[in-house]
């Protein structure tokens, strides 16, 4: 962060900050994981076998960090971020 400048984005997002709705797509995947066994509203109840929510368990973390690196492009594109702070914060993500 510059200077302590509240950083807005928005050069890829027309119309909301893509990243978010990304973290939002993990914290949504989480949710369905852990209720794997119940029923939806419809009768529906997905009962994944315990290997392929490992799997999906390891992918959350994973998107979560593209979208962070999704962030600081944004912000690097928007003028949020000089290239100092781009590279730290994708080096960061990359570690």
């Amino acid at each position: 962060m510059d200077g302590g400048v509240k950083m807005s984005g928005g050069h890829f997002n027309r119309s909301e900050y893509i990243y978010y709705r990304v973290h939002q797509f993990a914290d949504e995947l989480e949710n369905e994981i852990e209720n794997n066994h119940k029923e939806d509203n419809y009768d529906y109840c997905p009962g994944y076998s315990p290997e392929v929510i490992e799997i999906l368990k390891k992918q959350i973390p994973e998107i979560n960090r593209i979208a962070k690196i999704m962030k600081a492009i944004d912000y690097l594109y928007s003028g949020d971020y000089g290239e100092d702070n781009f590279i730290e914060a994708v080096n960061k993500e990359s570690k």
